[in-house]
């Protein structure tokens, strides 16, 4: 059982402090390794990624392992940024500040990569997310991966371990503020509120910014004993995960 502390405003320090002790396991197991894996391949740190919305750098330090890319790890938050620079330093990864909009620091066509997790269901402004995803398709190189990583939202209402977006036999549209409990270490949770959209209002983000309709991945984890045994991850994906390209 999940202990509640209550709602947590997620734009404030104590919201990246709180953050920075969530329980990343399903996460690690279901995020990570495929954004390793659709990114993996070539050679040559000089490749340029984008960790976009990198929040305390887990993506990033990731990316960077590697050996195969550098990083431009952005968020809007500078607390987050602060976490990530304390907690996640890397001579191939780069920190920065950005308005969550634009990247016109880049020139068109100069990025070999870019990831976006846990970043689109933060968001409200889906004006914001339409310049965003299409600032993200002009500095990508042709043939260039996109891989946006999100909460599945045909998964509302059930209680993953980690995790619960929304209450159970309830209905959610396009633009709907749902209650969203995330697991720390330590057995408590931090609450916000994340916003609902389907995933025909991702594909059309996509779309709209002019990449091809992207490939859909639910993934669960694996599970050796009886389906009703199952833990609720293995039976329903709590994440999605996009991958189109430019």
């Amino acid at each position: 059982m999940i202990a509640d502390e209550g709602p947590l405003d997620w734009d404030t320090s104590a919201a990246a402090d709180a953050y920075r002790d969530r329980d990343m396991r399903l996460a690690e197991e279901l995020i990570f390794p495929a954004v390793l894996e659709r990114l993996g391949g070539g050679s040559g740190a000089d490749r340029l990624a984008l960790d976009v919305g990198c929040g305390t750098g887990a993506v990033a330090a990731r990316l960077a392992g590697t050996g195969q890319w550098a990083v431009q790890a952005l968020d809007p938050s500078a607390d987050m940024l602060d976490i990530a620079r304390t907690d996640r330093p890397h001579p191939r990864v780069s920190y920065r500040l950005f308005d969550g909009r634009t990247l016109d620091w880049l020139a068109d066509d100069s990025v070999d990569a870019a990831v976006c997790c846990l970043v689109y269901c933060t968001d409200p402004d889906d004006g914001r997310l339409a310049a965003l995803t299409a600032e993200i398709r002009r500095v990508l190189r042709p043939g260039a991966p996109y891989l946006l990583a999100d909460l599945n939202p045909e998964a509302t209402g059930v209680a993953f371990s980690t995790l619960r977006r929304g209450e159970p036999d309830t209905v959610y549209t396009d633009g709907d503020s749902v209650a969203t409990l995330l697991r720390l270490r330590d057995g408590t949770t931090m609450t916000g509120a994340t916003c609902y959209r389907s995933l025909d209002r991702y594909r059309s983000f996509l779309t709209e910014a002019g990449f091809p309709s992207p490939e859909v991945e639910l993934p669960t984890l694996a599970h050796d004993g009886p389906t009703d045994e199952a833990p609720a991850e293995a039976r329903t994906a709590p994440y999605m995960i996009l991958t189109t390209y430019a």
